[in-house]
């Protein structure tokens, strides 16, 4: 399909007008009502003013009001940008001074960060504000309902966005300096969709649990967008919380999970799969990170019923990229995250951009419908985005004989010691899959006779006393000398990103102290 990406509520609409389109809060939202709670917010917004190409910023978790404003902006040509609740004020409003939102829609609640979007509003003007959950402390502030007010009749084709239109500035978390803001189209939207639900044979009547953060592409794409293609029922969640997952995959019958592999960890830590009924789940998704054997066959034993399946994907790409698919073995989730959907490209190349052979190590390139044009500011783009449409995403990895990526890490993070590459990727899938380690993270520091040698990270299993000089001779008698880790540091205290991931840029800054 072409066009605006929301066409696609107003066709489950027509076609499926009582299916339910999300639950929040026990609350169902049919595919009728949606599509008319769109239209409403859109004339709202004409009416405002607004015309494609203006922004709108949110502030907002899973819920109706963010479903409804991606899709209502999206039909009138608006270009969304979403907020991190973690950010403070001053952060919020750097990243608005870049792109000049005429509106927000924000969270008035919990305190925290209410407190953070009234001192925003000192910092930047915003044209109109609209709160949703609790109230603003601010004049002319709006309820958020406001924006169902408008009239529900079809948007005029002369707002309709082109295919290349940008429709979402979803901002990368950055291995330096600012962070990078990917520019996804709707072209893109409806790209990585359609071969989400094509490679997972995601349908009208499954469920999917929608409690991925909505300022990163895994909440708006691999999540909702996909179950919005499918004309699939959502399960809107405004965060995640590991025994909130469970109780809401048992009562609603839950059939399509995803997560980064921290999220997994958290549930098996903090809740009890056994004292609910999982059945439900046919596919679950491990992505984000490379998944251990371990932790893929813990996933296997919670779901009886599901498929368990890996994926590679960035915001760049609008999500996912790589698949492995609900017939593979398990095995492929566990040493690939899978191959590109059909119309994607990848290859591996050299220094020199020269393509390599199977199993070589090199940077990782994609092509294809998905993967954005370039980025919001055009000195980003430099070095990224190659002839014939090949985009250098910054990642090392190799391919097997099958096709299938093994990802092998930011090229950034890779390291010489003794004059030999050092994958910090590889090392930490090796110290995941030892007994006790819940995850860990492997850097470089400087050392006057190797050049550099890693520092790894451990993060033990809850409750476990690891055995340092234990793990420290498994690595001996299984890694080459140049890859071992010659400084360990067991902590629980390292910081993370909004999806679960442990933030390397931060533990760098801080190595000297973790050290001294």
């Amino acid at each position: 399909m072409t066009g605006p990406f929301p066409n696609i509520i107003k066709q489950h609409a027509q076609e499926r007008p009582d299916h339910i389109a999300y639950y929040f809060f026990e609350q169902p939202v049919t595919y009728g009502e949606f599509d008319r709670q769109i239209d409403q917010a859109a004339n709202a917004l004409l009416n405002m003013g607004m015309k494609p190409g203006d922004k709108i910023a949110t502030l907002l978790p899973q819920s109706p009001a963010f479903s409804t404003l991606f899709m209502a902006a999206g039909r009138i040509g608006m270009v969304v940008v979403p907020l991190d609740p973690r950010f403070k004020a001053g952060e919020m409003q750097a990243l608005c001074e870049r792109t000049r939102p005429r509106i927000l829609a924000t969270l008035a609640y919990p305190e925290e960060i209410k407190a953070e979007v009234e001192q925003l509003l000192g910092l930047y003007s915003f044209e109109q504000v609209f709160f949703y959950l609790g109230a603003l402390d601010h004049p002319g502030v709006q309820p958020y309902e406001k924006l169902l007010e408008g009239e529900a009749k079809p948007v005029p084709e002369e707002f309709h966005p082109a295919d290349e239109d940008p429709y979402i500035i979803i901002f990368t978390s950055g291995t330096t300096g600012r962070p990078k803001g990917a520019v996804i189209s709707h072209k893109n939207s409806w790209a990585i969709s359609k071969a989400t639900t094509d490679m997972w044979g995601i349908l009208h009547t499954d469920k999917v649990l929608c409690n991925m953060p909505t300022s990163h592409v895994a909440g708006t794409h691999d999540l909702l967008a996909a179950q919005y293609y499918a004309g699939a029922t959502g399960i809107l969640m405004p965060k995640f919380d590991p025994m909130e997952t469970l109780a809401a995959i048992e009562k609603y019958g839950v059939s399509y999970f995803g997560g980064v592999p921290t999220m997994y960890r958290l549930i098996f830590k903090n809740a009890d799969v056994t004292a609910h009924d999982l059945s439900s789940v046919r596919l679950a998704v491990l992505s984000g990170e490379p998944s251990s054997q371990e932790l893929v066959q813990q996933v296997s034993q919670a779901f009886p019923n599901g498929k368990i399946v890996a994926s590679f994907g960035m915001s760049e790409t609008a999500g996912f990229f790589t698949f492995t698919t609900p017939d593979d073995p398990p095995e492929r989730a566990e040493k690939t995250e899978g191959k590109p959907a059909p119309g994607f490209e990848m290859k591996i190349v050299d220094l020199h951009g020269a393509d390599l052979p199977v199993g070589e190590v090199g940077e990782l390139f994609v092509r294809g419908d998905s993967v954005i044009s370039g980025y919001m500011d055009p000195e980003d783009d430099k070095s990224v985005f190659m002839d014939g449409g090949w985009m250098a995403t910054g990642d090392l990895g190799r391919l097997d004989d099958q096709g299938y990526l093994i990802f092998m890490g930011r090229i950034k993070e890779m390291y010489i010691s003794g004059g030999y590459n050092v994958y910090p990727q590889e090392i930490e899938a090796f110290l995941n899959a030892y007994p006790g380690v819940n995850t860990s993270a492997v850097m470089e520091t400087p050392d006057e006779v190797w050049g550099e040698i890693g520092v790894a990270f451990v993060i033990p299993e809850p409750g476990v006393d690891l055995d340092i000089e234990a793990l420290k001779a498994h690595c001996k008698k299984h890694l080459a000398d140049y890859k071992r880790p010659r400084k360990f540091i067991v902590t629980e205290d390292v910081p993370r990103s909004l999806i679960g991931k442990v933030v390397k840029k931060e533990l760098k800054k801080n190595l000297d102290k973790y050290l001294d």
